[in-house]
């Protein structure tokens, strides 16, 4: 992980998100000089700092201003000149390449998820490791209305169940989850992040992973409307794409993935690639990673 920290974004002084899969993308993108790209996942720019290095013009999307800030300075520090930044969904992204002139795309790049970043050193509710922040998990609180808490304050049975069902296979733990939620919210608003873990403290997880992995992530993914956004995002972005470009996405888990992998499949099915031995020993985070990649004839 790089080492230079920023103290001007709102978070305390804190190392660069570390962009998984940075030499695969790369290869993915087959990076000429002075074409164009497009980061539609900007986070603290990794992917778009070694495009840019390597003579590539890019356009960096951001949903989180927080981040937008740092990725620029750390941009802005390498004095590098070839890219554009916009605070946006990437679910926008035809209205931003033409905003900025964006055209005769030659690849454009995914990395879903939130970063490390979010998960270790925000006070929105990312993570469950901070049990006194508020349950808020909206990349942009200026632009998003519906914060975690209300969702679980205000959803129906079955669109509860229906939510949790994004990351959980379990039917049972499903509804179990659920009918604590309904429970607990009887007698208690949910407001912080200890409010949703006390809900989680008897799941049965799996092995390996903390009972509240699950139930969290399934809720940060419905606030940001993640998988909805991605599922319509794919064919923008493939049109924007010139004969010859590469559409790459890496994914983090199966609901991602598989809406990935069942759009390539309309075109051929393209290229998965998983990360190296020796990122996941540095970065088990990268664990999880998969890497696909489609090029337009």
């Amino acid at each position: 992980m790089e080492s230079k920290t920023y103290q001007g974004s709102g978070w305390p002084s804190f190392a660069y998100h570390e962009s998984v899969m940075v030499r695969e993308a790369l290869e993915a993108l087959h990076l000429k000089n002075q074409a164009n790209y497009i980061d539609a996942t900007l986070g603290t720019g990794g992917h778009t700092l070694e495009i840019a290095r390597l003579g590539g013009r890019v356009l960096g999307i951001e949903a989180d201003p927080k981040m937008l800030e740092i990725a620029k300075r750390r941009l802005e520090e390498e004095k590098l000149k070839n890219f554009k930044l916009e605070l946006g969904n990437f679910i926008s992204i035809e209205t931003l390449a033409r905003k900025n002139n964006f055209i005769d795309i030659s690849g454009i790049l995914f990395d879903l998820g939130v970063s490390n970043l979010h998960l270790t050193s925000d006070i929105r509710g990312f993570s469950f490791n901070n049990p006194d922040d508020p349950l808020d998990m909206r990349l942009d609180t200026s632009t998003q209305g519906v914060s975690a808490s209300d969702l679980l304050n205000v959803l129906r049975e079955d669109q509860l169940i229906s939510l949790f069902s994004t990351t959980m296979d379990d039917g049972g733990a499903v509804r179990w989850v659920t009918g604590r939620v309904i429970e607990k919210r009887e007698t208690k608003k949910f407001e912080k992040v200890s409010d949703l873990l006390e809900v989680c403290r008897d799941l049965r997880g799996k092995t390996g992973i903390n009972s509240a992995t699950l139930p969290f992530l399934a809720l940060r993914i419905a606030v940001n409307s993640e998988l909805d956004n991605l599922g319509d995002v794919l064919p923008k972005a493939f049109d924007l794409i010139r004969p010859g470009g590469s559409l790459v996405v890496i994914s983090f888990h199966s609901g991602e993935d598989k809406i990935v992998k069942d759009f390539y499949k309309q075109y051929g099915g393209g290229e998965l690639v998983f990360p190296s031995e020796a990122e996941i020993n540095s970065n088990p985070r990268s664990r999880s990673a998969r890497l696909r990649v489609l090029q337009k004839n």
